[in-house]
């Protein structure tokens, strides 16, 4: 009796020490100086706080249970980015990478284990996939011009990124799409298309950008049409492509949890900044953030 009683005390202890969603994000701290903190924040909006309060350039870009990745230019020059680790209460920084990584996308798989980025100077590959010790585990390379933004499947087996054949946006005739790899066979085809494709004009902005994997295997991406961005789901071979945010907003970065709810940035068209909104499973959305911060690019993470 006395164990069967022990074991529902420790079910119960387990319960009340289960974590909890928060959401993390990153704010313009000071526009002059470019410095950009993360912060974290309650599932419904409340309790924000600056977790890294660094005075540099960190971007958090993925998490995993209770852990935050985030790239840094800390003690560094100027947009000289390694990745970085931490707890979702700022506690615990430690650097993986002792090489520079691009301003990209990344993601993680096996269980937060492994990581796909892109090296910034890399000449023998596109993309690493790296451990939580910063080691190369393999190097990756696709046949293109220009490629950024990696995300792993939710099976770890493909990857989705965004790419050109034009090596810059600042190249006429840049147009960017989404192309998904096979990591096994390394076969790569092209999901996503564009009006503005061919018309070798310059770039504007982006076409295909901040792609993200659901749990359910859909890539959902942010592109520009008709002069407002929209974030987009599509199969990973390139089929049913459909809206899944208000297009009157402009809304580009954007993360999603197990449970299929959504939240991303949102500029409302009324240019006093990006404010955060939280899409549930059913489709409503529902307001974060309303203040003159700039806020941008929210993740989920757990929290104790």
């Amino acid at each position: 009796m006395k164990r069967i009683l022990f074991t529902i005390s420790l079910a119960l202890a387990t319960l009340s020490c289960s974590a909890q969603q928060k959401i993390t994000y990153n704010v313009l701290e000071d526009s002059a100086t470019q410095d950009y903190e993360v912060y974290v924040m309650d599932a419904d909006g409340k309790n924000a706080k600056n977790i890294t309060n660094s005075k540099s350039v960190d971007w958090v870009y993925d998490s995993f249970r209770e852990k935050i990745y985030f790239l840094s230019d800390r003690g560094e020059c100027f947009r000289c980015l390694y990745l970085y680790e931490m707890d979702a209460d700022g506690n615990n920084v430690r650097k993986i990478t002792d090489f520079k990584l691009a301003d990209s996308w990344l993601s993680s798989r096996s269980n937060g284990t492994q990581f796909i980025v892109k090296p910034s100077e890399a000449k023998d590959a596109t993309f690493y996939i790296i451990n939580l010790d910063g080691e190369i585990l393999e190097k990756i390379t696709v046949d293109l011009a220009y490629a950024n933004d990696p995300t792993f499947s939710p099976n770890g087996n493909r990857i989705v990124f965004r790419g050109s054949d034009k090596s810059s946006p600042r190249e006429l005739g840049f147009t960017d799409a989404l192309y998904v790899l096979e990591l096994k066979s390394k076969e790569v085809a092209k999901i996503t298309s564009h009006p503005d494709e061919g018309a070798g004009k310059q770039w504007t902005g982006y076409l295909a950008a901040a792609p993200r994997w659901r749990t359910d295997g859909r890539i959902s991406f942010a592109s520009k049409r008709d002069n407002n961005y929209d974030i987009y789901l599509i199969n990973p071979d390139g089929t049913e492509m459909e809206s899944v945010t208000p297009l009157e907003n402009n809304q580009v970065y954007h993360h999603w949890n197990e449970k299929g709810e959504l939240v991303f940035e949102a500029s409302m068209n009324n240019h006093s900044g990006y404010e955060l909104y939280k899409r549930t499973a059913d489709g409503n959305v529902i307001q974060l953030t309303e203040d003159s911060i700039e806020q941008y690019a929210p993740v989920f993470v757990k929290s104790k």
